[in-house]
């Protein structure tokens, strides 16, 4: 399974590197009559950028086991309860083969 919005990481360090290079200015030799000009760069975040990058946290955050579902599986299996539709086995199978092969 992958997870959308795995390139997250490539695109800030993408715009990361842009700055470094941005933020070096040329060495230039400084005339005593001229002016000082100085000059920064400022970075500013959408609120938007800044909620996809706490979701981006919290799902790595989060667990991959859901607990609650397991123990309902376990207390099947161990009941002799557990039974898997052989029907719908087959049908996620080839969903899976097919999403990988496109």
């Amino acid at each position: 399974m992958e997870i959308p919005g795995n390139d997250f990481r490539i695109k800030s360090k993408a715009i990361q590197d842009r700055a470094r290079v941005d933020s070096k200015a040329p060495a230039t030799k400084a005339d005593s009559t001229s002016p000082t000009v100085s000059t920064s760069s400022t970075v500013n975040v959408s609120s938007f950028a800044k909620d996809v990058q706490k979701a981006h946290s919290a799902v790595n955050s989060a667990s991959d086991i859901r607990v609650d579902k397991v123990e309902k599986i376990k207390q099947q299996i161990a009941n002799g309860t557990y039974h898997v539709d052989s029907q719908d086995l087959a049908e996620s199978v080839l969903r899976d083969i097919i999403g990988e092969a496109g």
